[in-house]
């Protein structure tokens, strides 16, 4: 066992679900928002009526709207013109995503560079609606945002126990391990369990605390009895992360690249010679993140 691990005292599960359990929820406005969205007899207007009234978060929602991730002709300068392009998932996993990011602003001192792990989280989010466009998955409209914060448990370590995020990352790096690796060695409440957590209590979308959950789960048999649709949400999830580990896109606390397990490949339907087609359209819209990423994050 290394220096590291040796000298550590695990923190009582108990402890850290408490300090979780104060973190802040979001925004009234986003509950209100989804829920028009996915209610099917909402109009475009009453939508526009709600976003009004946090004019931040619409002028975000408008400058993504008119990245180069999304390449709408012309642009848009309303929320409606933006809905008719994109529609209103895209538009609420834009409204989602934004307001996670925000509500994790100011994360206290650790000797991690936690702009690389959202540059990791914005490379699995494009790389998962890719895959999913890839496999002509259109049952999940989730994916980009399933992707993004697949890894907020690490971001709430961040908030809550930055000494205990420092010591996982260096626990890694000693032992070449990946983030997981390192957790279990030091017998720590693992990343996906405060992300789940977390994401259960924000009431967010069963996809995406599915993948929180389980991301790092490849057997189907122990993801608790997920339907299959969300089951593919997480393989999507799954195949994103390490793709993204393999291109050394951000850094998401260790350097350690592991290979895609064939099962996931043959229940994503991608066969072996689809690969280098798969990788060249990934890279081709991580040529957008940073730029999109500078949005989410701007004030």
């Amino acid at each position: 066992m290394s220096n590291t691990a040796h000298s550590f005292q695990a923190r009582p599960t108990e402890i850290l679900l408490n300090k979780v359990s104060e973190l802040p929820t979001l925004p009234t406005i986003i509950y209100e928002l989804s829920r028009l969205i996915n209610n099917p007899m909402s109009s475009t207007k009453s939508i526009e009526q709600v976003m009004v009234k946090d004019q931040s978060l619409t002028t975000k929602v408008l400058k993504l709207a008119n990245s180069a991730y999304y390449a709408i002709p012309g642009g848009v300068t309303t929320v409606a013109r933006a809905i008719g392009f994109l529609g209103f998932d895209t538009v609420n996993q834009i409204v989602l995503s934004t307001s996670i990011i925000k509500a994790f602003k100011g994360p206290a001192g650790v000797k991690f560079d936690i702009n690389q792990l959202w540059q990791h989280a914005i490379g699995v989010a494009m790389a998962s609606e890719t895959i999913g466009k890839f496999i002509r998955y259109q049952k999940s409209p989730d994916l980009f945002t399933c992707g993004l914060v697949h890894d907020m448990g690490k971001v709430i370590l961040c908030q809550v126990d930055p000494e205990l995020l420092g010591v996982i990352i260096q626990t890694a790096a000693e032992n070449k391990s990946t983030f997981l690796e390192a957790e279990r060695k030091l017998k720590t409440t693992t990343h996906m369990q405060l992300g789940a957590i977390l994401a259960k209590r924000w009431q967010l979308p069963m996809a995406i605390q599915s993948c929180i959950a389980f991301h790092h789960e490849e057997s189907p048999e122990r993801r608790s009895g997920l339907s299959a649709e969300l089951g593919k949400s997480v393989d999507i999830v799954y195949l994103a992360n390490i793709l993204i580990h393999e291109l050394h896109f951000g850094n998401s606390g260790h350097d350690k690249v592991v290979a895609a397990p064939n099962e996931i490949l043959e229940r994503l339907g991608i066969k072996a010679d689809q690969m280098p087609e798969l990788m060249k359209k990934i890279e081709e819209h991580l040529e957008q993140a940073e730029s999109f990423l500078n949005i989410i994050q701007s004030t």
